[in-house]
């Protein structure tokens, strides 16, 4: 058996050093000094440095004094590797992160809009690699991993606006017309644009309709769908409206012509309260708004680029670019 001199182990010794000193750079300017990026600004980043590292462990194979067939084995041994990691990409970690691929380049939602995918409903507060925080109406957090968004339908409400309904059972004895306006009115009332109402069923008991508007503010779609009720409520019972299941039948003691309504006193009893979405959402609607001042600097720095003379004022964006994009950071560790 030869003897391999080591005078031999010079390229790969040479390979590896700068093989190294190149990571390390890499790693320090794309990452280390760029901790504030958000999530989606570092994952290039972090697929760069896995292909700069895949391509020095290949260089050092190739440039090592393996005997040929040996270093064949060993790159033919890579190969079936890497096969293997795309034919088992079924598996939790491989898959989450080929989803977050995807959900990257298809964009079918972003920080702060509200999302409902399977049994969960929330706003949108963080993306991370491997999974997507939502808030949920109880304010709780819930990391869903990024595969459940490819494997199940995702719903995304439309920031321009959303359609908020209820609906109510009525008896035969209350004129559809009659109805009809008195609901247009409690959804008008309620804030909601370009209110209708449809007929849904003719029941053997009850009528049932629906009640629908448009809402342009979605960061309230939960005051409003309360608020649409309460409207309901307040304007049917106001016009002398019974709202009781048909099936409640009248007893032998009660009169044909009794109303189950509540009191006087109660219709007109309003009590206000604070919007939930104000407490129900605080870290999503927080993440968004500084999100959304992010992108603002960055217009304005892009804007006075050309502009020689604005030297002092891209020093102040970018210095207020900084301490916001390390809020964000903050923001998107607490709990």
């Amino acid at each position: 058996m030869e003897l391999v001199w080591p005078l031999n182990f010079l390229p790969l010794a040479l390979t590896l050093a700068l093989s190294i000193v190149a990571l390390g750079l890499g790693h320090y300017f794309l990452l280390a000094r760029n901790k504030t990026l958000s999530s989606e600004a570092r994952l290039p980043r972090q697929l760069l440095l896995l292909v700069l590292t895949i391509s020095a462990v290949l260089t050092a194979i190739v440039v090592s004094p393996l005997p040929e067939s040996t270093r064949n084995q060993v790159l033919g041994l890579i190969g079936v590797l890497l096969s293997g990691v795309i034919v088992l990409s079924s598996a939790p970690f491989v898959t989450n992160f080929m989803a977050t691929v995807m959900l990257r380049v298809t964009l079918p939602f972003d920080v702060g809009d509200f999302i409902r995918v399977g049994d969960f409903f929330g706003k949108v507060s963080g993306r991370g690699l491997f999974d997507t925080e939502i808030q949920t109406e109880n304010r709780e957090l819930i990391a869903l991993p990024n595969a459940t968004f490819i494997n199940q339908g995702v719903t995304v409400m439309r920031s321009s606006g959303v359609i908020i309904s209820a609906s109510v059972s009525l008896g035969y004895d209350h004129a559809a017309a009659e109805v009809e306006a008195l609901l247009l009115q409690a959804a008008a009332e309620a804030g909601l644009d370009d209110p209708f109402v449809h007929l849904l069923s003719l029941g053997d008991f009850s009528v049932q309709y629906r009640v629908a508007g448009l809402l342009a503010d979605v960061d309230r779609n939960l005051t409003a769908r309360s608020e649409l009720n309460k409207k309901i409520l307040y304007v049917l019972h106001g016009a002398g409206v019974e709202i009781a299941s048909p099936t409640i039948t009248r007893h032998i003691t009660q009169d044909a012509d009794t109303r189950i309504l509540p009191p006087e006193p109660a219709l007109q009893a309003v009590v206000e309260s604070p919007d939930a979405e104000d407490i129900v959402f605080d870290k999503a609607r927080e993440i968004s708004q500084l999100e959304a001042s992010r992108a603002e600097l960055k217009a304005q720095l892009e804007t006075i680029k050309a502009d020689r003379g604005s030297a002092g004022l891209a020093a102040d964006l970018k210095q207020q670019l900084k301490l916001l994009e390390q809020n964000i950071k903050a923001l998107g560790e607490g709990k």
